[in-house]
């Protein structure tokens, strides 16, 4: 499409074609921002112009680096030349002018650049570009050639050269838009220069923007926080604006009238408009925003152009210290950078937050999550502390724990490191966390000094946490299993959206009460685990590398397991029955649900299986996202499990069986070769409280799982409303919107355009559905997108076919693999090695039919192994590339002790 009009779906538009500029226009229309109408000139225009001179281009260009300025200068004429020569097809020419007139409406254009990679997050190509205003429909084609030579300008390729991109690469579209009568313009920043602050700064001038952008016109500045609506003002006399030229197109420079030369180029009614847009942007595009606008003669609000601000450092990815590209769509939905420090360095991680957020993850359910971690991780803090007013300093991370970077959830690293640090001795246990979370390249941090009071004071809580922790678990429990036979009843199918609000916010106030005693009971575990293997490397137990985690293994208790074993017991039930047995011979899932709770012969297991979705109906895959649905509004899943343990072996004997030998074992090995009474005191005490708190952890991740399916099934409801009220078509639309947009929506007296917003978005995340950023990221302020990681070795090229992760559950298996990429699909019988990218707790049912586990994200707490040592499956975690190396079906042979992997 060559011509590209502003009312094209923003899936049909690609920011190769539209240029930066002209794809920020159609994500602001898309988000419901009042843009002027405009179309764009796709850049293949010019890309056909040039292509025969594109080796001319390379060898003009093919000298030292950087080039001198006359080098640049000739290079620039010669391609203005082939530029101005060049005829546009009859055709399109036509087509041009047409379109500038029904554009124009008897007015005036403007003709903008829209170079490819101009107004991304790393580069702004700020002033470098030609911009032509007030221009007549007729003299539209001659504007659009000078935007193309200025792309090809001697100062345009002096940049390029400076920040290393490449000219070959040099595209350029155009915007035609229609002009802004504008009684005053300028310039909105969403956060202040250099603190980083949630302060909107505005440069105001009187007439068209021009006078602020090129600094043309005395202009006002206000300074507005995002949560007031004091205004700090600097006002200056205007003695000039920028104003059209009647008649013959172009912009010239008049004087202000006396009466208007001390009057507010805004009003306070306006600026905090325009606070309020920004703010909007902001959460909109994942990050802060620099954003021209125009209020016409009227007063209505337009906004011309939104670009990220762009920040000093540069992005790398750690394996290879590339820059992401900037091809891809330029937009990231992240934690807002709130840190005063937002153009320092900054590393998002998912290397744990992927098993319980796998692949794409949508704005309600992000929205909520960042919420829940905002909230648990200040109040974990809070502590630790004596002296409360010492967080002060630090309220900006705690917003920012996580972030969502082109649909998929990261950890805020540096965030994570500096709540961390206010643990007493967190330096000395810093490898304990990184194993615990998967990090496996280190990180520096500034830390956040204590007082003496609360040093001493964090180190006397810290003590009583770890010696309490059994009481920790018991207040948690206590409290939520009360929270959960509450709202467990509550039936929500006959509340307003009001009533809706009001039990979210309760829900949500009993839980934050208690949820950050799960942070504790983390404490707890990683200290324990570390304390164990130390004492297990004594020189007395060093003959068995791996037995810190054969003992472990079996722990009764862990509510995690209850659903497998749940499960287990039907098969077992139905292999028993020949009724049930030639039910389940039928591939129809929800045809075999309906005939046994048809059958009256079959009442007992249908009453059997009614149990298992009333208990356990929240487990199964990906089960914290809010738009996954769940076994409750789906149970025939379970009908799939059933049949695949009914054709196996498995019991929950023997699963139990399999269990206890490995920790028998390891006791007994332990047993024999322990120390004097003062060691064998102090390993039991370690052992006994690590089994408890990694227990807990498994049991309080259940209990999120339980907390979700309430949430679940409260937005449900609301998207029912919603639907009915006509504010989105579809249940699943209420995904695409964050907490606070609904609520928004659902209290606001008039709502904005959800429907446009939700199909804004789901475009996105289809673009976003294309991509695989890497595991890590590394940015110079706000989160961005990321080019996809370096290509891993293809199957079989390595020459020792040999791999090795973490070792967290011993004993040693071979057998075919069988790499999953999709568990809701099943895997075929027989015998064989389960090989992840990452799992989340629904993979349970498909790891206790495997031989072996082999996983490429986790750590030694993390669910994969927690489970892998409770089932007693030999389990390696952290095996890079796993999935890419290992093709399915080749015979592997894994050792749980060592970490190894080979094959053949």
């Amino acid at each position: 499409m060559e011509l590209i009009p502003c009312n094209a779906a923003l899936e049909a538009v690609s920011v190769r074609e539209a240029g930066g500029k002209g794809w920020n226009l159609f994500r602001l229309r898309a988000f419901d921002f009042p843009v002027p109408d405009w179309y764009v000139l796709s850049s293949r225009v010019f890309d056909c112009g040039l292509e025969p001179h594109r080796a001319e281009i390379d060898a003009l260009l093919a000298g030292p680096v950087p080039a001198s300025r006359e080098a640049l200068e000739a290079a620039a004429a010669r391609v203005a030349q082939w530029l101005e020569a060049w005829p546009l097809p009859p055709t399109l020419a036509a087509d041009l002018a047409a379109a500038a007139e029904r554009l124009a409406q008897g007015g005036t254009l403007s003709v903008r650049s829209s170079v490819v990679g101009e107004d991304s997050v790393s580069h702004s190509f700020a002033g470098l570009m030609e911009s032509f205003l007030n221009v007549p429909p007729r003299e539209v084609e001659a504007a659009i050639r000078k935007v193309w030579r200025s792309a090809f300008s001697a100062r345009a390729l002096a940049y390029r050269q400076r920040t290393g991109l490449a000219v070959a690469e040099i595209s350029a579209a155009v915007i035609v838009q229609r002009l802004v009568s504008a009684s005053a313009s300028g310039v909105l920043f969403t956060r202040e220069p250099g603190s980083g602050a949630r302060r909107c700064v505005i440069a105001a001038a009187l007439g068209l923007g021009e006078g602020v952008v090129a600094d043309r016109a005395e202009a006002d500045s206000f300074t507005v926080a995002w949560d007031s609506e004091e205004v700090e003002s600097a006002l200056v006399t205007k003695l000039s604006r920028v104003a059209p030229i009647a008649g013959s197109g172009g912009v010239t420079l008049e004087t202000v009238p006396d009466s208007e030369r001390d009057r507010p180029a805004l009003t306070n009614r306006q600026i905090l408009e325009l606070r309020d847009a920004g703010v909007r942007a902001e959460g909109c595009f994942g990050g802060p925003q620099d954003m021209e606008w125009a209020f016409d003669g009227e007063g209505r609000l337009a906004i011309l152009q939104a670009r990220p601000i762009v920040k000093p450092a540069k992005a790398t990815t750690p394996e290879t210290g590339a820059e992401p590209a900037t091809d891809a769509a330029p937009t990231t939905r992240a934690a807002p950078a709130t840190d005063p420090s937002a153009g320092e360095l900054r590393v998002w991680d998912n290397s744990n937050i992927v098993e319980s957020y796998p692949g794409l993850t949508l704005p309600l359910t992000f929205s909520f999550v960042r919420s829940a971690y905002e909230h648990t991780f200040r109040n974990a803090a809070l502590g630790f502390l004596i002296d409360k007013r010492a967080i002060t300093p630090a309220t900006g991370i705690f917003p920012e724990m996580i972030g969502l970077i082109e649909g998929r959830v990261y950890y805020n690293l540096l965030n994570w490191y500096a709540m961390l640090s206010y643990l007493p001795g967190f330096e000395r246990h810093r490898q304990a966390w990184d194993e615990m979370i998967g990090i496996t390249h280190r990180v520096e941090f500034p830390r956040r000094p204590l007082s003496p009071l609360n040093r001493a004071g964090a180190a006397a809580i810290a003590a009583w946490r770890l010696l309490s922790n059994a009481r920790t678990g018991r207040v948690f429990f206590r409290h939520f299993d009360a929270l959960w036979a509450d709202f467990r009843s509550r039936d929500f199918s006959g509340d307003d959206e009001a009533r809706l609000i009001a039990q979210y916010e309760e829900l949500a106030t009993r839980t934050r009460r208690v949820w950050y005693l799960t942070l504790y009971n983390d404490f707890a575990a990683m200290t324990g685990y570390e304390w164990l293997r130390r004492l297990c490397v004594h020189t007395r137990l060093a003959g068995e590398p791996n037995l810190h985690n054969d003992l472990l293994c079996g722990e009764t208790g862990v509510e995690s397991v209850a659903p497998l074993r749940s499960l287990l017991r039907l098969a077992e039930r139905v292999r028993g029955d020949r009724r049930a047995s030639a039910l389940f011979e039928r591939a129809d899932d929800r045809g075999v649900w309906d005939a046994i709770h048809a059958d009256p012969a079959l009442a007992d297991l249908s009453a059997a299986l009614d149990r298992h979705v009333q208990v356990f109906g929240d487990r199964g895959l990906e089960e914290l996202k809010l738009e996954t649905a769940s076994l409750r509004e789906h149970p025939e899943v379970a009908i799939r499990l059933i049949r695949g343990y009914a054709r196996g072996a498995l019991s929950v004997e023997e699963m139990e069986r399999r269990e206890r030998e490995v920790r028998r074992r390891a006791e007994a090995f332990a047993g024999r070769r322990l120390g004097g009474p003062l060691r064998r005191l102090a390993y039991h005490w370690v052992l006994r409280n690590t089994r408890l708190a990694i227990a807990n952890r498994e049991n309080m991740r259940f209990a999120r799982t339980r907390l979700f399916g309430i949430v679940k099934r409260l937005f449900r409801r609301m998207a029912e409303r919603f639907v009915a009220r006509g504010l989105i078509e579809r249940v699943d639309d209420l995904h695409y919107l964050t907490v606070e947009e609904v609520f928004e929506a659902a209290t606001g007296p008039g709502a904005r355009d959800l429907r446009a917003l939700v199909a804004a978005r789901r475009a996105e995340y289809a673009v976003f559905a294309r991509h695989s950023p890497p595991e890590r990221i590394i940015t110079g302020g706000a989160s961005r997108p990321a080019v996809d990681p370096a290509p891993a070795p293809a199957r079989g090229e390595a020459a020792t076919r040999m791999l090795r992760g973490i070792g967290c559950s011993s004993g040693k298996a071979e057998a075919r693999a069988r790499v999953v990429t999709d568990p809701s699909q099943p895997i075929p019988g027989g015998d064989h090695i389960l090989v992840a990218r990452s799992t989340d707790p629904g993979w349970l049912f498909l790891m206790v039919s495997s031989k072996g586990i082999v996983v490429e994200k986790g750590s030694v707490l993390s669910h994969t192994a927690i489970i892998g040592r409770e089932l007693g499956i030999p389990t390696i975690v952290g095996v890079k590339e796993a999935t890419v190396r290992i093709a399915d079906g080749d015979r592997i042979a894994i050792d749980g002790s060592t970490g190894e992997i080979r094959w053949a």
